[in-house]
């Protein structure tokens, strides 16, 4: 028995097996079953994919303070510093 339905062989063999009425009505749940299947995964990756852009982009904030706050240091305390005036 087909539980779901992934090739047309297998709405072929539920018609065979059930008529063409049952049949279809059996392929065409099973179709809607997998497409809600189908859609909560995908809104399940999409948060994902969304809180992973989230935390990339508190990184990159994060970086650019890091970034800024060694310039300063390296401006204050390079050795060199006198010698650029």
């Amino acid at each position: 028995m087909v539980d779901y339905v992934q090739r047309a062989r297998d709405v072929r063999l539920l018609v065979k097996q059930d008529g063409i009425e049952k049949g279809l009505l059996k392929a065409v749940e099973r179709l809607a079953e997998d497409n809600e299947m189908l859609r909560q995964e995908l809104f399940a990756v999409t948060n994902l994919v969304n809180k992973m852009a989230d935390i990339i982009s508190e990184m990159v904030t994060a970086s650019v303070g890091l970034k800024d706050e060694f310039n300063k240091i390296m401006d204050n305390f390079h050795p060199d510093k006198d010698m650029q005036r």
